[in-house]
């Protein structure tokens, strides 16, 4: 019976694996819609614009420590203002591992009043973003310095 089972088994892990590489590749790839553009210069958020932020809103420590991240969702907290969105905003986003660099693309901005708005932003100083991870970093376990660079985009590249 096994000897039946085998080539199935092997083919189903095949087909899921691919189905996982296939999503996190899509899912960590955003647009920046041109509608969410236009209401960033509304808010006096402009491409090229940069600020730093806490890499994960929640996770213990200050902003001089060091901190281990996984791929996957990820809210973090503006420590500097950029136009109207003050320090404090919480932005969720997508967080991944790409030749060296650790990438993010931000898309959802959540004010400390309540009110929501679309954003595009990049981790790193300059798009198309980026910081390099530290040694001994790997896909599932992401060691970077809590407070990070962010760059305001019109796209994501």
């Amino acid at each position: 019976m096994w000897k039946q089972l085998k080539p199935w088994l092997a083919a189903s892990v095949a087909v899921l694996t691919a189905c996982t590489i296939t999503g996190k590749n899509t899912s960590a790839r955003q647009t920046c819609a041109p509608e969410t553009v236009a209401l960033m210069k509304k808010l006096e958020v402009e491409p090229g614009q940069k600020g730093s932020m806490l890499l994960e809103a929640e996770q213990p420590g200050g902003p001089n420590d060091y901190g281990i991240y996984r791929e996957g969702q990820v809210t973090s907290r503006l420590e500097t203002a950029v136009g109207t969105l003050p320090a404090s905003t919480l932005v969720d986003g997508v967080l991944w591992m790409d030749t060296g660099k650790v990438q993010a693309h931000y898309t959802q901005a959540h004010l400390p009043d309540g009110q929501n708005y679309p954003v595009c932003l990049v981790l790193g100083s300059s798009a198309p973003g980026g910081v390099y991870a530290e040694a001994g970093t790997t896909p599932g376990a992401l060691t970077l310095p809590k407070s990070v660079p962010f760059t305001v985009v019109d796209k994501f590249e």
